[in-house]
Formats: structure tokens, sequence, C-alpha cells
């Protein structure tokens, strides 16, 4: 099984089975989405991907409305999570999305793997490499024993606008927002600030090392010295050298679409490749561990498998973290951050995700994965596949422009040799809520793409989507594509507690809306408008034994929007008049509600 290309489409209607399948007879109850388990999933854990759902949350779904045999589709497949649970429950998987990245990591995740191959091949790689690599991060302990950097802190330094000593960023903090603190006279920064700014002297300086010793595995962490400095230098130079020939991504960072900001993203320049997006010693050694593997490794889908471990290391090999973590759904390079040895990194991903490769190609046949799923790079809203074929949709669109997936994918992809497909993607920008005319170009995307799912889906068939926004206009239109533009029959809604890897914050919650809306095409097959309740208000109907419990503003939103949708109101109200409401009935202790 490989992604198919659009000669492969033809091929599809013998993957659809002739017979309409009968769904089951299930009502999900609130509460059933709690997916606290997923934290400690192998494979939620092991791939990074700008959003992703637990994929034991949409077992549920397919089990609740498909028979075994049934074709499941996803047209914005993204990490692949419908097709592990299609193929978990005994059905049938069509993914489709329009970035190589995304492609890629569905066809790693569900692909045969031979595990002794693939271990054999790791270990000739790692007795080639590894003193290659990490002769890059070569260095000494205090003891004077060779050893190798894992990690190298690296900050921005500044001098003091009152006596003019050096401020470095790291651990002079302050515990507010971009201030920190002159050590010498107790002067205090802001880096966000204009005059400040201009205070700055060097960028990304390495400050601090921490040393495994090549010979005993002891590790010390100590601050880096102008030898240290020195010495990596000449072995960078040394090496790039010797290297100089090996092939690395110049794909340009896309600026100011979903994420609109005056002069590109913030910490590198508009003028940015890939390739600037990592530290020179650790775009070296990737260059070298790419090279390897797409031209030493043979056998296909052993070679294909260790790329894709190598593209899940990229974030973290990156200048994109902080000391703790990094933010991955938008680019940043941190005034301090954390520089990782890309071996190391490499080493532990591969355990990661071989584990979780294992886990799930012990539940799963072979048969399985080469028969019962086809995965295609295509646009969402024209899907090569026949009117009435498939049994079940399960989709998590994008949500407005609050998670740039083109732009972000394309630090991977072009790692791969692709490029992501900008022109078609369903993307607004980040404020649109701020713009005349954005929510209806969002909605009129949508509408095309859900319009195809129409088509595609059997008369009586069921249609999940997984949707998150904090604003009302983008619900309203969601609501009035589905119901009434499109005339699906809807079903019901199930606020969901955390599903995905995405949250923002808004009000005083941590998590944005977010629910699993369930529709139905009718019976016989063609579209059923539904009449908008005009006349009504969400207000009066909401019913007060809601608050037996205190409720959190999110959870009276979540709720309030679920009526709208039940009922088909007219509109979900906006946060200031929903607060204002709130107020009129409930007081207010902490975060929480309860009426007066």
């Amino acid at each position: 099984m490989k992604p198919m290309n659009k000669r492969d489409y033809e091929s599809l209607e013998n993957f659809f089975t002739k017979k309409t399948l009968i769904q089951n007879a299930f009502t999900f109850k609130d509460g059933d989405f709690s997916d606290k388990k997923r934290m400690s999933d192998p494979i939620f854990k092991s791939i990074g991907y700008p959003s992703k759902i637990f994929y034991a949350n949409i077992q549920k779904y397919i089990k609740a409305y498909t028979m075994p045999g049934a074709v499941v589709l996803d047209s914005c497949a993204g990490s692949g999570s419908t097709g592990i649970a299609a193929l978990l429950e005994g059905r049938k998987a069509i993914l489709m999305d329009d970035s190589p990245l995304a492609t890629n990591m569905e066809y790693n995740l569900v692909n045969y793997v031979d595990f002794a191959l693939l271990d054999e091949e790791y270990r000739k790689m790692m007795k080639k490499l590894e003193p290659i690599l990490n002769g890059i991060y070569a260095t000494k302990l205090s003891d004077g024993t060779d050893g190798y950097a894992e990690v190298i802190i690296a900050s921005n330094v500044y001098s003091c606008p009152n006596c003019g000593q050096e401020i470095v960023l790291y651990k002079n903090e302050t515990g507010k927002r971009s201030e920190y603190k002159c050590k010498v006279c107790g002067q205090i920064i802001n880096i966000a600030n204009k005059n400040d700014k201009e205070h700055q002297i060097d960028k990304r300086r390495p400050v601090e090392v921490t040393i495994r010793s090549t010979t005993t595995r002891k590790k010390e962490t100590r601050k880096i010295t102008d030898e240290d400095k020195k010495y990596w230098d000449e072995i960078l130079e040394r090496y790039e050298a010797e290297y100089k020939s090996l092939w690395s991504p110049d794909e340009h960072i896309v600026y100011n679409r979903a994420y609109p900001r005056v002069g590109g993203w913030p910490g590198f320049p508009i003028d940015a490749t890939v390739s600037d997006l990592f530290p020179k010693n650790n775009l070296l050694a990737l260059k070298i561990l790419n090279h390897y593997i797409e031209t030493e490794i043979k056998d296909e889908s052993t070679r294909q498998f260790m790329k894709f471990i190598f593209l899940e290391i990229l974030f973290r090999t990156s200048s994109r973290l902080f000391t703790g973590s990094g933010i991955k759904n938008v680019y940043h390079i941190p005034p301090v951050g954390k520089e990782q040895n890309v071996l190391t990194v490499f080493k532990r991903k591969y355990k990661g995700i071989v584990k979780a490769k294992m886990f799930l190609q012990n539940q799963l046949s072979k048969a399985q994965t080469e028969n019962d799923i086809r995965i295609l790079r295509c646009d969402a809203k024209q899907l090569p596949i026949p009117d009435c074929s498939v049994d079940y949709a399960f989709i998590d669109p994008p949500y407005g422009g609050m998670v740039p997936y083109a732009e972000l994918n394309l630090f991977y992809s072009a790692w791969l040799h692709e490029k992501e497909d900008l022109d078609n993607e369903i993307m607004i920008p980040m404020d649109y809520e701020k713009k005349d005319g954005y929510v209806e170009l969002w909605g009129s995307y949508i509408e095309k793409a859900f319009g195809e799912v129409f088509r595609v889906l059997k008369p009586g068939a069921y249609f999940t989507v997984v949707f998150h926004s904090t604003f009302n206009n983008i619900w309203n239109e969601l609501k009035n594509i589905m119901q009434v533009r499109l005339g699906f029959e809807f079903v019901n809604i199930v606020e969901n507690e955390r599903g995905t890897t995405f949250h923002t914050n808004h009000i005083n919650d941590t998590n944005p809306v977010s629910a699993f809306i369930t529709y139905k095409k009718a019976e016989d097959g063609r579209p059923h408008p539904s009449e908008v309740h005009t006349s009504s208000n969400v207000f009066d109907i909401f019913e007060m034994d809601f608050f037996e419990k205190e409720r959190t503003f999110r959870a009276i939103q979540s709720q309030i929007i679920k009526l709208v949708n039940e009922y088909n109101l007219a509109e979900v109200p906006d946060d200031k008049t929903i607060e204002a409401w709130i107020n009129s009935i409930c007081i207010k202790k902490g975060n929480k509600y309860s009426l007066k």
C-alpha cells in the first residue's frame, strides 16, 4: 500500500462494497469522550501533528454508525487517526489530504513494517553515523574526559541601557513576560519594547551545555566557555567542508496568510528558508542523517519508515524550542531556546515510534493494511470517488485560521522534496472575525468540501464533524451550511472534553468550544433543508437544572451551541451577550458559575 496518485484513482471503484450497510441505532451520552488515557497511548504520544484526535474517540463513532466491512471516509485526514480507528474496528478506510506530510504520516502508520529488517538497518546506520554525528557535538567534561553535547541553551544578549553591562536573557527573567533584569545594576528591560529592542547585541549565543561522557554515560551541565565555542566552530568548518555537497531544503517559509504579522514570523528574517530554522550544527547533522536514509537503505518500506522517524525529529532539533517545550502551531524562534543533539533525539524517537508501530501492527493483519485502506493526496473540495459509495464519514476540518496547516507542514514536506498545496487549502486569516467577508469565504470552502461528502455518502449514512471555534459567527455559519444549505439532518452534538492537541486561551477557559456533531443523509438520498426557527431565543429554552453543578463559561457556551443546533435556532449569541445573560442569573466563584 502506497499513497495514491491521480493515475490510481480509477481503481478505487473496486474498493467500495455495492451493498448498503445498515447503521446501528446508538445514542451518545455526554461524557463518553473523556480521553484521559490518550497521553499514555503509544501511538498518540509518538507522533506530532498540529491537531490530532485520539483514535479511540473515533472508534466509538465508527462502532455506533457502521457495520463491519463498511467504508469510512476522512477527506481532511491529517495524522490518519480515522484510518487507524476504522481498521481496528474491521472497517475499510479511505483517507484524503492535500498535504504531503499528512499522507506520508498516514501511510507509515499503517503500512506493514518488517521489524527484523528495520532493526538491522538501524544498527548499521548507528554503527556508521554515531561517531560522525556525535563528533559534530564533541566537547570535554570538567574533568577533561571526552564527551559530546546533548543539549545547548542559547540566549539573546542585550546591553543594559543604564550601566552598559551585558544582560544574558537566560536565567535573568523577572517572572513577567518579556522582562529581564541586569545583574549589575538591577535595571529592568522589556524586549518587546522598541527602545529596549535596540540594545540587542547578540542573538542565540550558546551559554550552557549538558554533556554526556562517551565512555561512562556520566552527564554534567556547565557554562559554555570561549574555548568550547572556538572548538565547535573549528569542527563545524571541517565537517561542512567534507559534506558541502549534501542537499538541504531551500523552501521559503510562507508568511502573512493565516497569521498576519508585519515583518513575518517572530525571531527570524522574512526571507528565511526551512534550513534557516535549525542551528548550523544540527542542520549539518540532519543533512548527513537524511542523506544516509535516502541513499543507503535499499528496502523501500524500511527506508520510508526511517524517513518518517526522521521527519518526527525535525521540530525537536530545530531552533523553535524554548528551554522547556515549543510552539507547534506558529513559527517562532524564541529569545532563549534549547538546541538538542540530533542523534540523541533520533534514538529517543526511534524507540517511541517503533513501540507505537509494534503496538498497532500487533492488532492489525497485513491483509488489512494492504487491502482495507486507501490513502489519496487530493483536494477535499473535489473527491475522486463515486456517488453514494461511502457508509460513514468522520472529519476534523480546518476551523478558520487557527491552525495554518500548509505553512506549518511545509517545514516537514520540504525534507520530502515536496511542496504543500497553498493554493487550494481551506484557509483564512487568523484574525478573520475582524474582517468583512472572511467568515463567508471560509463557509464557501467548507460548503464545497462537505457538499462532496454529501454526494459520496450512501442514503441514510451518517457524517460526524469534529469542530472547534471560539467564535459564534463560525458556529452559525457551520450550522447553516449543514442543516440549511446542504440539507443534512441533524442527529446529535456531544461536547468533547479534550479530543485534540490544539487549545486556545479565551475568556476564563483554556479550551475552545469543541464538539463532535453528527448529521445524517436522508434515507431518500436527497437534501432536506431544515427550517430555521427565528422566533425562538436560546435563553428561553435553556433548562436551569443545568446549573445544579457549578459551570465554567465554556461549558455554558457549549450547552448553548448544542441547543442552537438541536432546535435549529437563528444563531449562537456572541460571548458578550452570553456573559451578560449568565451574570443576570448566576453568581461567579473563581471561574465557575451557579444560580443566584
